[in-house]
């Protein structure tokens, strides 16, 4: 079953003051369920196997990164409890993280609300303005919900702009500015580098350049890396790879992330890259976070054939 839901989620410390809120629109309470989202390994959007005593579900979904209201394209299936689904996904595709929470449910006619304590996170409040029958349209789900989040009175701070899953696994991930020696070590562990640049190549490269090297640890290992450097008026975005048992953990979107808002502070306005004609995951990833095609270098194997690319910041 394909829904169409926009949603908004947001931290919040007073959760009895929505409590009254809804009680006072007349919301009907479904009940309090306790809920286990197992979330599978998959390319694209999200997969995750809801098991609950109210609501009990296989859904995937794709939705916008963003901090207010944002679309959600959702895909239900409603297993048995008896069926085996969570296993074979198990088998066949792995966990990505599991999230323990307690979720109250209310609804006021399309729309539901979430009150959910989130362990090792803390409280939040959801809500979901549902159009199960393409009757409604996403225009007037966006009103509804920036509707409640006026009468909530919640702040755009509290704004929350991914899942819960993705806020678990950063809890994994960190982040830091790192060396050349650690870049290095670290693209020797990339497959995709035939013959991974050697110290003097990033030394020569980025002498007396700003430059940034960034390194990512999961779980306090050497996961991914990216360095990059400026030429002339924008920052050039030269290497950077995951090693491949951390791929799939949102590594390379965490790296690029944090590249970009590190540009953005330095003051540069456009970001520039180049990759492989060979190299199609990084393709299609780049593409995905904004990047256009701008130029191509042809090689005599099309497959080393230079694609370059820009993104405006």
């Amino acid at each position: 079953m394909a829904i169409l839901n926009i949603e908004i989620k947001a931290k919040c410390n007073d959760l009895e003051t929505i409590r009254n809120i809804l009680t006072e629109k007349k919301a009907f309470f479904k009940g309090t369920d306790n809920q286990k989202d197992t979330y599978f390994k998959v390319k694209n959007g999200r997969l995750k196997m809801r098991e609950g005593n109210i609501e009990y579900s296989l859904v995937h979904y794709d939705r916008e990164d963003i901090s207010g209201p944002k679309r959600s394209d959702v895909l239900y299936y409603h297993p048995r409890k008896e069926d085996l689904v969570k296993q074979q996904l198990l088998k066949a595709i792995g966990t990505l993280v599991v999230v323990n929470k307690r979720r109250e449910i209310y609804y006021i006619d399309n729309i539901k609300f979430h009150i959910d304590e989130v362990d090792e996170l803390g409280s939040f409040i959801e809500i979901e303005a549902i159009d199960k029958t393409g009757n409604i349209g996403a225009e007037k789900l966006y009103e509804q919900c920036k509707e409640y989040l006026s009468l909530f009175q919640i702040k755009d701070e509290d704004l929350i702009n991914n899942s819960y899953s993705d806020m678990l696994m950063k809890k994994d991930l960190e982040i830091v500015e790192g060396t050349i020696k650690q870049a290095v070590e670290i693209s020797k562990q990339i497959p995709e580098f035939d013959d991974p640049y050697k110290t003097r190549e990033y030394e020569k490269r980025l002498k007396d350049k700003l430059h940034l090297i960034l390194i990512a640890y999961w779980k306090g290992k050497p996961a991914g890396f990216k360095v990059g450097y400026q030429i002339d008026e924008y920052f050039y975005s030269w290497m950077g790879g995951v090693i491949p048992k951390f791929r799939k953990n949102k590594v390379a979107t965490e790296l690029a992330y944090s590249q970009q808002r590190w540009i953005k502070e330095k003051g540069f306005k456009t970001i520039k890259m180049k990759t492989r004609n060979k190299h199609k995951a990084m393709l299609q990833f780049v593409l995905s976070d904004g990047f256009y095609i701008t130029g191509f270098e042809k090689q005599d194997n099309r497959k080393e054939s230079r694609i370059l690319l820009d993104k405006e910041l």
